[in-house]
Formats: structure tokens, sequence, C-alpha cells
């Protein structure tokens, strides 16, 4: 039954390709252009396997956070830890392991980068579009993004003075409401856009104790754009964001509780994740073929949290987290087009301070005397080129190399622990694209990526005190092509992917996890996104991802490994979705969402089953206003993340279904 949506997937998109359109006057799917490379491109073109959101789509699917653009791309899935601000991405079943500070996903907020599972969870609003890159993408991107990158970019203010106003309202104390704001400060000169979103909802999981439900949500996410053309070449954006969470209790309960999870834990939980950034970007045209682009960033994450880890009436295992992560970079690149030839080459550099203080409360140590603050730094220095060369009318050749430098410590406070490494990486890629016509294309692509080393600074032996990077190389073939005068999209890929001194936990004595280069890996798959026009009215969605990550070799002293799946890594994933839109402003929409097995631990042992969950939304649009009833989850289903923790005694449980009602002002 595994391949029973996968075939459903491919039966639909048979009919889509067959599909006569009745309609003479049909729209067409509109053009997307992308900044993937580096430079403006139809997404048709470009020979990278690419999700890609925009401001009608993110509205229409409902997509409000990082997490919820998961279920509309192939083979990305994100591993929702149960705690706020700790969001685990995985694309292509490569996945992040929770402990560490490394993520095979960057997502970069209008240039800011983000590779940590702690802070992936940033905020969204006044999005112009996102784009989500399948595959290794170290060449433009460097560390931490062997499996893809994950780019969000912000509308930029103009001439044009608007405002929307949006907001939530639903079951179990469901409220959001936003605000954007955007226009000219001085006309042609000075532009200014300001947003500001909150969300709250109760929580689920209630006390055994007080009756009170102790996982409640509540976030504040602002940002301010500020925009300065002083002449037709020159450009500058400064854009400032903060996020501010307060949260209760993560959302842990003992296992087997299928409705109405309760705790007993003595210990009242609190998460308060916080980000600050900064970016300024700055795009000076020196004539009309040569650009030069400056990126400067600033990101500050505060993770505070108090976790009651054993869910009981004792303290057995209480931890207090308090993390703080800072992020300066710095990125120069010059653009340049030699007449048909475009190259992109720069320099990039990043520094990283952060503070780590996990004060554990155990029976063997109850005033976390044991408990020490760590300092973890790091520096990167990293050169890059990209070319995108056509041989003649049909083949065009693309090709890059980075080379990576990266320097890091770790100290522990009040003790003689010091660890310090130096890596160096180089990540080429060479991409061969045929223009079979003006509507479709095929390419095949052969690229490396690395995830950054780390430390274990309480290994118990020299050799296990830091671990080496993880690296993958990725064989891709892929076709993007448009039919049925642009009223019918298909793109799909086909990859292999060998993983070397891959990252993995190990738990030689019980309590205690290492990450170790101890394992390869063969990861294999596909991708498919089918979009169609069926007439002027109605909107086809099918897309699906088939993945298969297993071990290769992996072993440690609780057993051997070799020929499982890895953790965190969907089997498939699918959606399937209709929309409806008229010109007298009728709009509807359902969507179905399906993961396959996951599992969470190396011996296969513990995972999540399959399941499938239905969204819908119906409604009226106006120029000025839009109104909607909708329904996540509508049947209700559970898919909590069963025996995820602790040996199988802890499960991480999903909200039920939620119902509610959307309404949008424009002015």
């Amino acid at each position: 039954m595994k391949y029973t949506n996968l075939i459903k997937l491919s039966v639909i998109a048979s009919i889509l390709l067959t599909y006569n359109l009745s309609a003479k006057e049909t729209k067409n799917l509109e053009e997307v252009t992308v900044t993937a490379q580096k430079n403006e491109e139809n997404v048709q073109n470009v020979p990278i396997s690419m999700s890609v959101f925009n401001d009608i789509q993110l509205e229409d699917q409902s997509i409000s956070n990082i997490e919820d653009i998961g279920k509309y791309s192939p083979n990305l899935f994100f591993f929702n830890t149960g705690q706020q601000g700790l969001l685990s991405p995985s694309i292509r079943g490569i996945a992040a392991s929770v402990i560490s500070y490394s993520t095979p996903v960057s997502l970069y907020v209008d240039g800011v980068p983000t590779m940590s599972s702690f802070g992936f969870a940033d905020g969204l609003e006044d999005i112009e579009r996102i784009e989500v890159l399948k595959g290794p993408q170290g060449t433009l991107y460097g560390k931490n993004s062997e499996a893809g990158v994950i780019n969000v970019i912000t509308k930029k203010p103009d001439n044009e003075t608007k405002g929307k106003f949006h907001t939530k309202l639903g079951n179990n104390g469901k409220k959001e409401y936003g605000l954007n704001i955007s226009g000219p400060i001085i006309e042609d000169k000075f532009y200014m856009g300001i947003s500001y979103k909150h969300n709250e909802k109760d929580g689920f999981i209630k006390d055994t104790k007080t009756g009170e439900y102790i996982n409640h949500k509540e976030n504040d996410y602002g940002k301010v754009n500020l925009r300065y053309t002083p002449s037709d070449k020159l450009d500058i954006s400064l854009i400032a964001s903060k996020s501010k969470n307060k949260n209760g209790a993560h959302d842990w309960a003992k296992a087997g509780q299928d409705k109405n999870p309760t705790s007993s834990s003595n210990l009242k939980g609190s998460s308060t994740p916080s980000i600050e950034t900064l970016a300024l970007n700055i795009d000076y045209d020196l004539d009309s073929n040569t650009k030069i682009k400056s990126i400067t960033t600033k990101r500050v994450h505060k993770d505070k949290a108090i976790l009651d880890n054993d869910l009981s009436a004792q303290t057995i295992r209480h931890f207090y987290r308090d993390y703080k992560f800072d992020t300066l970079s710095q990125e120069l690149r010059l653009e340049k087009k030699f007449n048909t030839t475009n190259v992109v080459a720069g320099i990039y550099l990043d520094k990283e301070k952060d503070d780590l203080f996990l004060k554990r409360i155990t029976m063997m140590d109850p005033s976390g005397a044991n408990s020490k603050p760590q300092k973890l730094s790091s520096q990167t220095m990293s050169l890059f080129t990209n070319i995108i060369h056509p041989i003649n009318d049909k083949l065009t050749i693309n090709a890059g190399i980075r080379y990576d430098k990266e320097k890091k410590d770790i100290k522990i406070d009040d003790s003689n622990i010091s660890i310090e490494n130096n890596w160096k990486n180089i990540s080429p890629k060479l991409s061969l694209q045929y223009n079979i016509n003006n509507k479709s294309m095929t390419y095949a692509t052969v690229a490396k990526g690395y995830r950054s080393g780390g430390f274990n600074p309480y290994a118990s032996t020299n050799d296990k005190e830091s671990y080496d990077e993880e690296n993958l190389t990725s064989y891709e073939i892929g076709y993007k092509a448009m039919f049925l005068e642009n009223t019918l999209k298909v793109n799909t890929a086909l990859y292999y992917m060998n993983i070397d001194d891959m990252q993995v936990q190990e738990m030689p004595t019980p309590g205690i996890v290492y990450i170790v280069n101890a394992a390869s890996a063969t990861s294999k798959g596909l991708e498919l996104e089918v979009e169609a026009l069926l007439n002027n009215e109605f909107t086809l969605f099918a897309s699906g991802g088939y993945n298969k990550t297993t071990f290769d070799k992996f072993k440690d002293n609780s057993g051997d490994y070799s020929g499982n799946y890895n953790p965190y890594a969907p089997k498939y994933n699918f959606n399937l979705g209709i929309q409806y839109r008229n010109d007298k402003g009728y709009y509807a929409r359902a969507d179905i969402n399906g993961y396959g097995q996951t599992y969470f631990d190396s011996a296969n042992k513990y995972s999540q089953e399959a399941y499938e969950l239905v969204n819908a939304k119906i409604g009226y649009e106006q120029d000025n206003y839009d109104i909607y009833l909708y329904s996540n989850n509508i049947f209700n289903k559970n898919h909590d993340a069963t025996n995820a923790y602790f040996n199988g005694t802890t499960t991480i449980y999903k909200e039920d279904r939620e119902v509610g009602i959307q309404l949008t002002y424009r002015f």
C-alpha cells in the first residue's frame, strides 16, 4: 500500500497531460521569476528542482509560517520537535540531528542565513515569494546547504501607497491579525514598508493537578523595510525584523494517549524564543551588463525554555535552556554578462558567537552544579563563482565552484575543556541543460555539498571530541515543460546521492549522546509537480516526492543499522488540490496532504505511521476585501508523532481540527 499515493499522483498527471481544455480563451499560467542562481530567471529555465510560492499562492494555500511550505513541496519535511523555535528541516531524506547546531538545509530570509534548527521557524509577513531549492547548493550558498536551500524574499516598497489588514479567528482560542503598510516617503527616492503580525492559540495538553491547559502559544512579529533609490543605478534596502514568543510547555506528554492528552509534570514548562534580524542589501549597476551586490546581515536568536523531560511528578530530568546565537555575515558579489554568458563571482564571510547554557537537574545532580556554560564560535571565509554559458541554441552549460574555510572552537566555563578545529571544503557543480523547444527543457547535474563539523565537548576520548564535515555527492536529471498553450506545467526530477562521513547520533552509554561520522548512506528518489488550468475558473495541483535514504554502513555498541532508513525522513509526501475562482468573486479550495512512514531512530524501532490531512477553504473575494471560512485537518485525523522520544515513552502531540473565519481588507 505504500505506493498507492504515488500511483494516484501518476494517474492524475497522466490525465492532466491528455486533458482536452474546451475553453478557447483559457488564462495562461503566469511566468515566475526567481533568483535561485543569484540572478533573475524564469523558473522553467533553471536546472534545479524547485518549488516556488508567490504572494498569491501563499495566501491561497494559507502558508503563514516556514513549516507550512512542507505541505506543498515534494521531499521537503519539517520535524516539529514540539518545542517552539526548534524546527528540524529535511530535504530528500537528509535530515538534521535535533542536538546538532548545523542543518543540511539553509534558510535565507532577505539574505539573512539560518543554518541551525534553533530558530528555523522564522516569521513570514509581506512576502513576495519563497523559493525551495532541492539538491546540493554549495556552489552559491556554501556550508549547510548540502540537501537544499529555502529563500524568502520580502516585497519591496515603491511609489504605490498600499496596505492590508488580515485576521483569523478560530476554535481553541485561535487569534491571528496582521497589518502591512508600504509607500513612498519621498517619491522616486525613499520608501518604507511596515509589517506586524500577532498569533495565539490555546493549549491542548491538560495539567492533571490544576486542570489548566499548559502548552498555549503566542507570537508577535514585526518588520520594517526602508528602501532608498537615489539614482536609477543604485538600490539600497535596510530590513529589520523581530519575532518574540511567549509560550507554555512543549507539546510533549506520556505516550499512549490517543485523545485529550494530559501531563502530571511537577515543573511548569515554558518557551520564549526570540529572533532579531538586520539586512542591508545594496545593488549597484555599473552598466547594463554589470552589477555589484552587497548583503550585510546580523541575526541574534535567543532560545529560553524550561522542560520537564521525565514528564512525571518526580524530579528526574529537568532542563533549563538559555541559548544565544549571534551571527554576522557579509557577501559581496559581481554579476557580469558577456554577450550571452552570465558570470557570478563573490566572497562570503561570517562570524558567529554562541553562548549555550543547558542546566540539567537530575536525581544525581539535584542542584545542576555539573552543568557549565559553553561558548561556541566560528568564522567562515568563502570564494565562489558560477558561469552559465550557452554552447548553442539548444545546449547550455552551468558550472560553478566554491572554496570554504571554516574555523570553530568551543570552551566550557570553569573547566579545562577547550577544543578548536579547522575545516576546508570545495563544492563544485556541473549542469548541462538541453532546450527541447521554447516550452520544455531537460537537464543533468552533478554537484557536491557539505554540512559543517562540530564538537562533543564531554566526549570521554580525544578522537570523539570533534566530528568532521558530512559530504554529499548528487546526480540528478530533470525535465520542465509547459503544454497546451501554457495552461499545463509539468516539472519532474530523479536523483541519486551518496553521503560520506555521515553525521549520526551515537549513544555509548545510556543518556550520553554524541554526534560522530560513523555512517555512509545512499539517497534516491523522484519529484513531480503539476499545475493545470482546466478553464478560466478551475485549477488543479498535484505534487509528490518519493525518497529512500538508507544506511550503507552504520553500527555502534547498540547494534548494526546497515540497511535501515535515515531518521526524520518520510518515505514520501504529496499534495493534491483543486481551486475554484471566478470573476464574480466566489472562491473555493480543497487540499489533501500526505506523508509516508517516518522513523525517529537509527534502529527503526520508533516511527510515525503514514497519514493524510485534508484542508478546505471557501469564500468571497472583491478588489478591497476577502472573507473565507476555513478548516485545517477537516476530518480531525490523528497525526501525533507517536513514541518519538526517549525510547518510546514520549509522544509529540499535534493539534486537532481547526475551524475558523479569515478576513482580509486592502487599502
